[in-house]
């Protein structure tokens, strides 16, 4: 029997990537996990907002709208020099948008939906790379790395919702991308076969365009709060949780967040060769309070 037939409840897990350009601050991978009618009422009511007339664009993008890029350009003059107007109309529109993360079933007010992520600091990333050897175990980005950490950590929440039982699995849905996606599906199945322990939660793994699948469009909302987190967290930048993470965190939306340390990255390289699958299957014994933080 496949782990399927042992999982009585399967959760889907929306997952994209955020990160920080030019090797600095942390590249995140993460998003939301849930299931069922709050997916549907999500999907249903953020394409309703996405055609709202004061709105109207064609799929939602946190990077853009903070930047008044692509879809929202048209809500800013100059993207260089956005104004403390336009910087308020396009904050306000983020907050609808992640308003429906923390609520996505009208007049129910439980939390279905959570956010999580994984950050990977780009600075310790490419200095255990400077190795050739770490090089061609760990790759020339924290993509692999930080996707691989995400789905374990996914599996980790089966285990400790199910008590350690298998009654809960995960079904993964990412982001497609031009070099990755035509090798995830072969990678996910190594990963799983490499991780007996995580491989009894995790499910099926699929890919989708963003622009067209309104769940990955809210997992880049959410990542991309929790990259900004998680760098003041750690102190790559300077500043103040923005209004945005608090909307979440109030509606105690904002699930788990974790971060990889220079050591992991080492240990991973003392204990692989190049090409094989990361094993990670010691993740599943973390307890909550091991590098984890539920609110920043």
């Amino acid at each position: 029997m496949g782990v399927q037939g042992h999982c009585k409840v399967i959760i889907g897990s929306y997952m994209d990537e955020s990160f920080d350009y030019k090797q600095t601050g942390t590249f995140v991978v993460g998003g939301i996990l849930g299931r069922g009618v709050p997916i549907f009422e999500l999907e249903r009511r953020w394409e309703k907002l996405l055609r709202r007339p004061d709105i109207d664009i064609a799929y939602f993008k946190a990077s853009e709208c903070h930047n008044g890029l692509g879809q929202f350009a048209k809500f800013v003059s100059d993207p260089k020099n956005i104004t403390p107007e336009e910087r308020s109309r396009l904050d306000s529109v983020t907050h609808e948008f992640l308003s429906l993360i923390a609520n996505p079933v009208p007049y129910d007010y439980k939390h279905y939906l959570c956010v999580h992520g994984v950050g990977v600091v780009q600075s310790d990333f490419y200095e255990v790379i400077q190795d050739d050897t770490a090089r061609a175990i760990l790759g020339t980005s924290p993509y692999r790395l930080a996707y691989d950490f995400a789905m374990i950590q996914c599996a980790w929440a089966m285990k400790e919702l199910g008590d350690g039982r298998t009654g809960y699995g995960v079904s993964f849905i990412c982001d497609e991308h031009e070099q990755h996606s035509p090798l995830a599906g072969e990678a996910f199945n190594n990963l799983k076969a490499t991780n007996s322990n995580a491989a009894q939660y995790m499910t099926t793994f699929a890919s989708a365009d963003e622009k067209k699948c309104a769940p990955l469009q809210a997992a880049d909302a959410g990542v991309f709060e929790v990259r900004r987190a998680l760098n003041l967290a750690l102190r790559k930048w300077d500043g103040q949780l923005r209004s945005q993470f608090r909307l979440l965190a109030d509606a105690r939306a904002m699930f788990l967040i974790t971060h990889s340390k220079k050591e992991q990255m080492e240990h991973l390289v003392a204990s692989h060769r190049p090409g094989e699958p990361f094993k990670l299957d010691s993740l599943m014994e973390m307890k909550p309070g091991d590098n984890i933080k539920i609110e920043i």
